[in-house]
């Protein structure tokens, strides 16, 4: 999703005035020097995310919302390790494209179709579906939430979501022919077949909802039905109404939030791009798609600025990994040593 084609959703479906073989990838310092600022940023603060989890895991992993997080940071990381290891992105035309013509099938289908890379993204935004519907139950149906929301159940979700993300993205793999007589980076074209526009625009528009709208559409529905239930219910519990108003809600919100506006307009501009009414390979294009990365690495700030928790054991975690702040600043910096039996998720505020 930048300027070197990584939306292969758009990649994937052209417009009759725009045949396959014609479609270009875009390629520029700008674009790789881009993707290495959201793949780091991207990998360090997903690794801070998840060290500070697993640190604390005798109390983060009891709660059905950490476990959701803690595989989102996990999708996260991966998606910034794709950055790296994919043609065309960081390493550009640099990368080392296989001249057998098995192998060179085989990466066209697997790396350079982009398929991990995109399903992680589907992968998360059906995770920030999970958390939205696990703060629902929290806040409006309380008394089912322990028996709908325990570990196991978390658990199966997960891997469901993960199954669903794959069948969303499998598709891609077969739309893709290696022609080993092209140069090292043009030996992968995409394939039709003999579908009409007509079937394309229908494919794509049916994959383009359940990939976007359907969860960007169940996140907003189920936070303003909560909001709703809590400002005019006169039955709703004022535990439901702290839990509304509690850091756990307020940061997944946020990051449900993030992830509609940066995935979305990729997502609508390829939509339109199969209907012929935009280009795949333009300025928009390319923005849209470099936005839609970006959310890899906005949440590890959201969960830290909407979560004093969070921010605290940020803290802790980064004095802990450099004892040498604590000695050069030891008469500015208090630092307290990272304990399982410091509680970051107080009773009462993190749900």
């Amino acid at each position: 999703m930048n300027s070197t084609n990584v939306s292969s959703n758009a990649s994937t479906t052209v417009s009759s005035a725009a045949p396959a073989s014609e479609v270009k990838i875009g390629r520029s310092l700008y674009t790789q020097t881009t993707c290495f600022v959201i793949a780091t940023m991207a990998f360090l603060g997903n690794l801070l995310v998840i060290l500070l989890i697993l640190v604390k895991k005798g109390k983060f992993l009891k709660k059905s919302y950490n476990i959701l997080i803690l595989s989102l940071a996990m999708s996260d990381i991966l998606t910034a390790l794709m950055l790296v290891t994919n043609p065309a992105m960081v390493l550009g035309d640099a990368f080392p494209y296989p001249n057998n013509h098995v192998l060179g099938d085989v990466f066209c289908r697997v790396i350079w179709s982009r398929t991990f890379l995109f399903q992680l993204l589907v992968f998360s935004a059906y995770i920030c579906v999970a958390l939205a519907t696990e703060r629902w139950f929290a806040v409006v149906k309380p008394q089912q939430y322990n028996q709908v929301f325990n570990k196991k159940r978390t658990l199966v979700y997960i891997f469901l979501v993960w199954l669903w993300s794959v069948i969303l993205c499998a598709s891609n793999s077969f739309q893709l022919s290696y022609i080993s007589s092209n140069p090292p980076n043009s030996r992968c074209k995409w394939n039709f077949g003999s579908a009409t526009q007509t079937v394309r625009i229908i494919i794509a528009v049916i994959q383009t909802f359940f990939k976007m709208a359907f969860p960007c559409l169940t996140m907003l529905f189920l936070f303003i039905h909560m909001v709703y239930k809590a400002s005019k219910s006169t039955v709703t519990s004022v535990e439901s109404k702290a839990k509304l108003r509690g850091k756990i809600t307020r940061m997944v919100g946020a990051a449900s939030l993030a992830l509609i506006i940066c995935f979305a307009p990729s997502q609508i501009n390829y939509t339109l791009a199969v209907a012929g009414k935009t280009g795949l390979d333009n300025t928009v294009h390319h923005v849209l798609s470099l936005l839609a990365l970006v959310n890899s690495c906005l949440n590890p700030f959201i969960y830290g600025l909407s979560n004093k928790n969070y921010r605290q054991g940020y803290q802790q975690i980064l004095l802990s990994l450099y004892p040498w702040c604590i000695k050069r600043h030891g008469n500015r910096v208090v630092s307290r040593p990272i304990s399982r039996r410091t509680d970051l998720t107080r009773p009462g505020t993190s749900s």
